[in-house]
């Protein structure tokens, strides 16, 4: 989807929109500025640059120091006329005299040496490399008009900027040369063209750097100064060979005449000055025509101009005269990484392989150079023709490369086409086979080809939103789910995966009215095949963010299922099914306000505050009550004992509760309970929940949470019972996410491992997991069977999930799930891994029958969920598909009970009971006598199964399933015998009856 857009003006009409843009050019400045922008450089990281970032450099021109509080750097595009585009607010940093301040921006990749440390760092702000304006401005917001609003204190216009200081612009920036104000940023006459000029960039100065202490303060000398020569003149002239064309050039000086022009620069046949007119008076405008006749050799020629005056003052001006003459697409192409004719005016001839609805076509030289370095085929953008796919056109433009936003090369295009000629029919061309992984898919840019045999999806997060599905060789997976971070296998992945992609567009560069190549079962799944894909390769904007080569279809895609969906996770049976779901965002509330009952004006709290604008999720009933028939058809689906719930409403019991009860609508019957809120439950808008199968297990004490300051969802656990005694305890966890960097610390930030943001907080999360919260855990429910579940935001081999393996516990996805393949249950910039956790600690491993992800979400196309408006024709569902962005992840537990009955390998003798009548107590002796060949391990746990009602033992270590039991002192050897004595209290005076139970192990 290109997003750039390059204006058509018709011939005529330049000179017009020039003088239109020069009226509006010059704000008001009241004087010159004691900070002034002293240097900029806009290609970092862009291919052949020769820094890696985008930086704006600061200088304190004056004999004071100057604090930079209360002012902000603000960026528009070259031709932009209304608000300005991105900005960044300055820290409360006070300059010396003559000291320099350094902010870095953006970064176009990886291109380039670094720009080292900062004084001040900022995303926000993404310069082109040739052309722009960049101001500072007295505001900490972005400027709302395109003069500033008398808020400007310095203002760089430069390339071909429509507004500036002064008479003309600074000159362009390139990616080796910045634009550097004069005098090592001392010189601020306000004229732009003046005061800066595009030179090699030696460095970027910093407040470290040496200081640079400017004559008289940086302010004008009180004696008169001689006033510069100010030239005017265009940037580039272009023409066609064989046709004389010329430019208009003008130059003048305040206090003097200028009387003469030349040229400098080494001679070019053809091009020469005529019709020189001086000025008339001092102010006034010297004018000369640069004329080049028809016999210019085509190319582009740097023409230097020199003015002077009657005081001997010189100022020059340079002029890129480009010649375009008659190439073929492959000479355009060339086997550079750029093309050697860039922004030349050229002529080519091809053959129309496809036309875009929206305008633009792409061409191909049917016959081709023969060498596989260079494309024969060329994108004619924002043109139209009336000439049909399989005529050869001969067509007329500027050679231009578009970089697309965060783009790490550019894409050789043909645009400002100023004439488009059918020449006949120029038959059909065959398209190039090609493969994936392929490093090198810039020598097909333009031409039709094809992908031999199957491709798979990878990605459909964007077919809604543009039209596109991210292809490659097999499914690909994220380095850090398979390796640890930083490895040399981690990193070899990450490169063989950068080898391993194209996106299939669907030819129309806007949000598609219908969401493209969906199945007749209404979905797409990462996984499905397409064969011999077909179509010419474009490059461009892709969704998410970057840019990548993208197929643009000239036939029909060709798909294949071959990831059907399933009905319900499968996976080999245990007595307790046990899943983790993330719901994404399950609010009762919703962002209008409203809520699950009606309700009006509600809102939903995080921290202190509460409003509507807290909420996440459905928008309004509607959208909620589709998200919750998806959610409650996923669940049924499961049919798991407990569920840990992720991304629920954090108030209270509300939302769970009222999942709990469609869910038992859905099963008409009561099927499932809340585990009831712990005590902390987290200041954010969202926590973690659990709800059970009361048939098939019971709570054992109440729930637990921690809510320490590191855990910003705070974990939550609760211990089940079995119907067999065997308990176990789940712990479900959602840990701190991976996006935002904002506000982030030294750990915190992107270190570009792989791993984003937030990671020393994750690990520090684990370690709190460890060393408290599952001990805690542990003590309370006297069993050390626990299940670590939940949305741990890392994939499987990066620091928090090591640290947590390294621990004590055991990763059961990587035991069950991966040896049958990629372990995933999210797909993020078309690259597979899990976020979704199932670890368990020692003891309990062995007692899981079967892990699996059930893929019902994270591989289909977020086109499908329950939002509404986002596509004409609504493709939504009602089944439990796309119910989320993660997959559930589902456990099979064959729980063995921590004792064993042995009854039957002793000998129970007992005693009469007396009674006492001064305590009215009943007292006897039972004796038990191992008459088994094998010793009886203790503990030993003597049980008094349907002791008679109204009777109570005295002293009983505790009950197990309603009776109490008393814990034998020691083990029994074989023929060994031991005597307990048993008190019974009996109000009532009934006879006491009972069934004697013995077991081995504790309850």
């Amino acid at each position: 989807m290109k997003m750039h857009v390059a204006p058509i003006c018709p011939p005529g009409r330049l000179t017009v929109l020039a003088a239109l843009l020069a009226g509006l050019a010059t704000p008001a400045f009241a004087a010159p500025s004691p900070v002034v922008i002293s240097q900029v450089y806009g290609a970092g990281g862009n291919a052949n640059a020769a820094w890696n970032r985008d930086f704006i450099e600061l200088f304190n021109r004056s004999d004071k120091a100057v604090s930079l509080g209360g002012l902000s750097l603000q960026y528009q595009a070259a031709g932009a006329s209304s608000n300005w585009a991105s900005f960044t607010a300055l820290p409360n940093v006070v300059l010396e005299p003559g000291q320099y301040f350094l902010v870095g921006a953006a970064s176009g990749g990886t291109v380039g040496a670094s720009i080292g440390d900062v004084d001040h760092s900022t995303n926000s702000i993404n310069m082109s490399g040739t052309t722009g304006k960049i101001a500072l401005a007295e505001s900490t917001t972005l400027l709302g008009v395109a003069d500033g609003g008398g808020k400007l204190v310095d203002l760089v216009g430069f390339g071909t900027a429509s507004r500036y200081e002064g008479a003309a612009a600074a000159p362009a920036p390139s990616t080796t040369n910045s634009i550097q104000r004069r005098a090592l940023g001392c010189t601020d006459t306000d004229q732009n063209a003046a005061d800066f000029e595009a030179k090699t960039v030696t460095g970027p100065r910093r407040t470290t750097s040496d200081r640079n202490v400017c004559p008289g303060g940086g302010d004008p000398d009180p004696t008169p100064q001689p006033k510069p020569i100010v030239t005017s003149c265009p940037a580039s002239v272009t023409g066609q060979q064989g046709t004389a064309f010329s430019a208009a050039l003008s130059a003048s000086d305040a206090d003097s005449i200028v009387n003469a022009a030349s040229i400098s620069s080494s001679a070019v046949a053809g091009i020469s000055l005529a019709n020189f007119s001086a000025a008339g008076a001092n102010g006034a405008s010297a004018s000369v025509s640069l004329v080049a006749d028809a016999s210019v050799a085509s190319g582009i020629h740097q023409v230097a101009v020199k003015f002077t005056n009657n005081d001997a003052q010189e100022a020059s001006c340079t002029v890129s005269v480009s010649v375009s003459g008659t190439l073929t697409i492959p000479q355009i192409q060339g086997s550079g990484a750029t093309s050697q004719y860039r922004n030349t005016v050229q002529t080519t001839s091809g053959v129309i392989t496809h036309k875009l609805p929206g305008g633009g076509f792409f061409i191909q030289d049917a016959g081709g150079d023969g060498n596989p370095e260079t494309s024969d085929g060329l994108f004619v953008f924002g043109a139209t023709t009336a000439a049909a796919v399989g005529d050869l056109v001969r067509v007329t433009g500027t050679v231009l490369e578009y970089t697309p936003n965060g783009a790490t090369r550019s894409y050789t295009e043909l645009s400002n086409v100023t004439s488009v000629t059918r020449v006949g029919a120029g038959g059909s061309v065959a398209p190039t086979n090609i493969e994936l992984p392929n490093a090198d898919l810039a020598r097909y840019e333009g031409m039709l080809v094809r992908f031999v045999g199957g491709l798979t999806v990878n990605q459909t997060a964007y077919l809604g939103e543009r039209g596109e599905l991210t292809l490659s060789n097999g499914r690909r997976e994220l380095p850090t789910n398979r390796y640890v971070p930083g490895s040399s296998d981690a990193i070899a992945l990450e490169a063989a995966n950068a080898r391993n992609m194209v996106v299939l567009d669907d030819g129309i560069f806007t949000t598609p009215a219908q969401v493209p190549y969906l199945f007749a079962d209404g979905t797409v799944r990462a996984g499905d095949t397409v064969s011999d894909l077909t179509g010419v390769l474009d490059f461009g904007a892709i969704g998410g963010g970057g840019a990548a080569f993208k197929v643009q279809p000239t036939e029909a895609p060709v798909f294949s299922r071959t990831n059907p969906r399933t009905e319900a996770p499968v996976l080999a049976a245990g007595n307790v099914k046990v899943t983790n779901a993330n719901v994404l965002n399950f609010f009762t509330t919703f962002t209008n306000g409203g809520d699950a009952w009606g309700g009006t004006g509600k809102g939903c709290t995080v921290g202190t505050t509460t409003r509507a604008s807290n909420c996440r999720g459905a928008d309004n009933m509607a959208e909620f009550e589709r998200q919750r028939d998806k959610i409650v058809a996923s669940l049924k689906a499961i049919d798991a004992d407990v569920v840990g719930l992720n991304e629920i409403q954090n108030n209270g019991d509300v939302a769970v509760g009222y999942l709990v009860d469609q869910l038992n609508a859905a099963y008409g019957k009561p099927t499932y309970a809340v585990v009831p809120k712990p005590a902390a439950l987290g200041t954010d808008a969202i926590r973690v929940a659990m709800i059970y199968k009361p048939a098939a297990v019971s709570l054992v004490g109440g729930a637990l949470s921690d809510g320490h300051d590191v855990n910003n969802r705070p974990p939550l656990a609760q211990t089940f019972k079995a119907a067999n005694g065997a308990k176990f305890s789940m712990i479900v966890n959602h840990l701190k996410s991976k996006g935002g960097c904002g506000g982030a610390q030294p750990g915190d930030t992107d270190s570009g491992d792989g791993q984003g943001c937030w990671n020393q907080t994750r690990i520090e999360q684990a370690q709190r997991l460890v060393s408290y919260f599952i001990p805690q855990v542990l003590a309370a429910s006297g069993d050390p069977d626990v299940l670590v579940m939940g949305d741990l935001n890392s994939y499987g081999f990066e620091n928090p999930i090591t640290y947590l393996t390294s621990n004590g516990l055991v990763n059961q996805i990587e035991r069950f799930v991966r040896p049958k393949g990629i372990a995933y249950s999210y797909i993020f910039g078309g690259l597979s891994g899990y976020l979704d956790h199932a670890l368990t600690s020692t003891s309990l491993d062995p007692q899981v029958a079967d892990v699996a992800e059930w893929h019902n979400n994270a591989d289909e196309p977020e086109a499908i969920d329950y939002n509404l408006g986002d596509n004409a024709v609504d493709p939504y569902v009602k089944n439990a598909y796309r119910a989320s962005d993660h997959d559930p992840v589902v456990v099979s537990l064959n729980l063995t009970p921590s004792f064993t009955d042995v009854t039957a390998a002793v000998k129970v003798a007992q005693s009469g009971l007396t009674m006492n009548r001064a305590t009215l107590k009943y007292t006897g002796k039972i004796i038990f006598t191992n008459t088994g060949s094998t010793p009886l391990a203790g503990p030993l746990q003597f049980v008094l199964q349907g002791l008679t009602d109204g009777v109570s033992l005295d002293g009983a270590d505790g009950s197990f399933n309603g009776a109490p039991y008393v814990t034998l002192p020691d083990a029994l050897a074989p023929g060994a015998s031991v005597t307990l004595t048993t008190t019974f209290s009996n109000p009532a005076k009934k006879a006491i009856g009972y069934t004697p139970k013995l077991f081995s192990g504790t309850f």
